[in-house]
């Protein structure tokens, strides 16, 4: 039958109907919109009111030292607000290069010749060519089948290629795999199934880890605190005076103290440093917060084909039937028949890897068909000649003499073969050519030689990703279009015992009330037959319980789910669009990344839980220096500058140094309760050691303001190196000696620069800037005293709490 496809008038007035395969365009934000709401975000509000602040009293007392404050503030501010913008705007193009069609020329018919046209000028009941390696462009059905093959595992997770007949159904985004044929368009644009998929894949995502809500709340904390206390030493303070430059200073202090932007910074320099390393081991890091998310994570659900296994099909075991042939006799045989099939399906590929005989020739053949489901083939060897059959198990048995049958079923039955795809392959019993078999194909008498069982080949480490999971209490689901027996086969294969009461099939969950939904999809662990809304149901009601989920896929059937996980995970086999829309890509598709990534989200964790804890113990010593100054009158011996200091040398380098060597990938229980506990801790000891100071070098040598300042910092620098070495040296820590090395070290560029004379235009400036005066020697001896018994008694204060928060 010639095909002649639509006319031009038939495609000129679908054109002016609209009917075109044009998609309307999904509209991320524009680089301007993420600019604009980087740069006004609250947080950056803050700030610019803080810099307002310190700018309007210089204008009023022309203080240089407030300009210095301000622009201490504005540098911290605006890396942290370039950092943000970099990220957004990666994402941003990342999903604008987002498509599930390859941008290609596709041949229909018009008029009755073949015409080349682009992808979007196809229209409703165009009549599109199809041959191996071609992508379906539109959703349709198949006019004309020459064997035809699609390859739908992407899109539906089938993991074995579909053989398609005249009136099948096929959909945009899977492929020809072999044969060829035509079919008519029926649904374009926006209507067909590429296209909704990109479009949810080009939805901005933008979830918040639990370690960035922790932050986010730290953050809003300390503002209304800051905000707080400065209300309370304008309300309080008798001394209030907006033209006194201690005053001023003062609230500039509590101000700029109580903003975390180093915290903040510190924090996004951590998640680079793990993206970065990572990177390193085989990883693409989509998201800079995606590896902290792992360590989060509750369930882990993951599809089959192409995740577990490597969506490569696999002769997995041979049976054999004829008493007469032994297994490398069969292999021969087999391996003889797959290359001189004229047919390069899938199922005969996996015979390619056995041997074949070079002295056999091929006479005929009958190829592979959808509806037969069996191929044949007509061979002569040293003048003899035999015919051999290949087809689909439970079709074939029929035609085995009832003996063989009887033999075919037993073994089939007792190796539990019904797990695998199984085809048979026999002689055609003797007198039999291949053009009885064109003529009567139902008639055959086949003498069996084997039964051949296929399935798809596991990926090697998937197992010990398995038992890192299950070693940590994490649930696994197996999430997957494919059929409950294939799932089953996967399951065995790789040693992992799951209990047939486990599985549930897409259909039966059509069927369950959303009030029982959650604790059916908990208790389950293979879910068969899942379409991508399925999937998506499934991770939605896990997210709705507040059950931080992962989903790892590889195919345009996860990507719904993938998108709506708290982290995705994809193989770098897998579609490009589903790539580009998850969190972490795994190179090679490599699952032994997994505990290496999972050892890197806690340590990310406990760098910022250690990096927090040296920030905030600085936040609450202004708090209680804050409210003792404004309810009991006591000295507030801080500045601007000196908090800058303080910043430099006891929080900054420290965190940064922790940030590079920290190999603490222990889980941490309860962060709040560890963080809060400790800055508590180490803020009172530092209050008391700083109060003490100053009671004993006044009772004894009489102090000025300037010294007074001196000593109280000078202590709080002391001790703050103890605190940094609470923080640092864990239980298990390999770093010690660096660490102790570090710390030493700027214990003793610090105690350089407050004891020296020399005078050396930098060494000056240095001394200006941060405001650290000379202090007499005399003072030194209390300083130090106080303050290295402050320090060892809090390390031990420190070690104490660990051990009575420890669950």
């Amino acid at each position: 039958m010639k095909l002649t496809g639509l006319t031009s008038e038939q495609v000129t007035e679908r054109v002016a109907k609209g009917l075109l395969n044009v998609t309307s365009k999904t509209r991320t934000k524009r680089t301007q919109q993420i600019v604009f709401e980087n740069l006004f975000s609250i947080f950056n509000l803050v700030v610019l009111i803080v810099i307002g602040f310190l700018l309007f009293f210089y204008f009023r007392t022309r203080n240089s030292t407030l300009i210095l404050d301000s622009v201490g503030v504005l540098v911290v501010a605006l890396i942290n607000t370039t950092l943000a913008i970099t990220q957004e705007i990666k994402a941003k193009r990342a999903l604008d290069k987002v498509s599930l069609l390859l941008e290609r020329k596709v041949t229909v018919i018009r008029d009755g010749k073949e015409v080349s046209i682009d992808q979007k000028e196809i229209v409703v009941d165009d009549l599109i060519l199809l041959k191996r390696g071609d992508q379906i462009v539109v959703d349709g059905r198949v006019e004309t089948s020459n064997h035809l093959e699609i390859d739908e595992s992407l899109l539906t997770g089938e993991s074995v290629p579909l053989f398609k007949s005249a009136s099948d159904e096929v959909l945009s985004g899977s492929f020809c795999v072999s044969g060829n044929g035509a079919y008519v368009a029926e649904k374009v644009g926006d209507d067909c199934y590429a296209n909704k998929v990109t479009d949810i894949a080009k939805k901005l995502k933008h979830n918040l880890t639990p370690l960035q809500k922790k932050l986010d709340h730290i953050v809003e904390t300390l503002l209304v605190v800051s905000a707080s206390l400065v209300l309370l030493e304008l309300i309080f303070d008798p001394h209030a005076n907006m033209d006194d430059m201690d005053f001023i200073r003062r609230l500039s202090t509590i101000v700029i103290s109580l903003i975390p932007q180093g915290l903040v910074l510190m924090a996004s320099i951590t998640f680079a440093l793990g993206v970065y390393r990572i990177s390193r081991i085989g990883a693409i890091v989509e998201k800079l917060n995606a590896i902290e998310s792992f360590s989060n994570v509750q369930i882990v659900c993951m599809d089959k084909t192409g995740t577990l296994t490597q969506n490569k099909l696999a002769v997995n075991q041979i049976t054999l039937l004829d008493d007469r042939c032994d297994r490398a006799q069969a292999e021969t045989l087999l391996g003889t028949y797959g290359k001189l099939s004229s047919d390069k399906n899938a199922t005969l590929s996996t015979l390619a890897p056995f041997p074949a005989d070079e002295n056999v020739k091929l006479l005929d053949e009958i190829p592979f068909s959808s509806e037969k489901k069996m191929s044949l083939i007509e061979t002569r060897m040293d003048e003899r000649e035999s015919s051999f059959v290949f087809g689909a198990f439970d079709l074939l048995l029929a035609r085995l003499s009832p003996e063989s049958r009887e033999k075919a079923q037993t073994l089939y039955e007792e190796k539990r073969l019904s797990v695998y795809r199984n085809v048979l392959f026999g002689r055609l019993a003797s007198g039999v050519s291949l053009n009885d078999a064109r003529e009567d194909s139902g008639g055959l008498v086949i003498e069996p030689i084997c039964i051949v069982s296929i399935t798809d080949q596991i990926r090697d480490d998937v197992m010990e990703a398995i038992r890192l999971f299950q070693s940590h209490d994490i649930s696994l689901k197996i999430l997957s279009g494919d059929a409950p027996e294939a799932i089953q086969a996967v399951v065995r294969e790789i040693g992992w015992e799951i209990e047939d009461d486990k599985l549930i099939a897409g259909q039966a969950l059509d069927d369950i009330p959303d009030e029982e939904f959650l604790k059916v999809i908990t208790e389950k662990v293979i879910f068969a037959r899942l379409r991508p809304d399925h999937k998506l149901r499934i991770i939605e009601a896990f997210k709705k319980e507040k059950i931080y989920t992962t989903m790892i896929g590889d195919g345009v059937n996860d990507l719904p789910a993938i998108k709506a996980a708290d982290m995705g995970i994809a193989m770098e086999e897998g579609s490009k669009i589903t790539k580009e829309v998850a969190d972490i890509v795994l190179l090679k598709n490599r699952f032994a990344l997994l505990p290496s990534i999972f050892d890197e989200g806690n340590k990310i964790v406990n760098t910022v839980s250690s990096v927090a804890k040296l920030f905030l113990t600085k936040n609450f010593l202004v708090i209680f220096l804050a409210l003792l100054h404004i309810f009991f009158l006591f000295d507030f011996p801080l500045t601007p500058r000196r908090v800058s200091l303080i910043n430099i040398f006891t929080i900054a380098l420290p965190s940064f140094f922790i940030a590079l060597r920290n190999n603490n990938v222990g889980k941490t229980l309860n962060f709040s309760k560890d963080l809060y506990s400790f800055v508590i801790v180490s803020a009172l000891f530092m209050l008391g050691a700083g109060y003490i100071g100053e009671y004993v070098t006044a009772r004894f040598y009489g102090i000025n303001e300037t010294d007074r300042q001196m000593v109280w910092l000078s202590i709080i620098i002391i001790t703050s190196i103890a605190n940094f070495f609470a923080v640092a040296l864990h239980k298990g820590e390999t770093n010690v000696r660096i660490y102790l090395l570090y710390g030493v070290g700027i214990l003793a560029i610090y105690t350089f620069l407050a004891t020296s004379q020399i005078n050396f235009f930098l060494l000056n400036w240095l001394k200006i800037f941060y405001e650290i005066n000379y202090l007499d020697s005399r003072y030194w001896a209390v300083v130090a005293m106080i303050g290295l018994t402050s320090a060892t008694l809090l390390f031990l204060a420190q070690k104490l709490r660990e051990k009575i928060i420890e669950p």
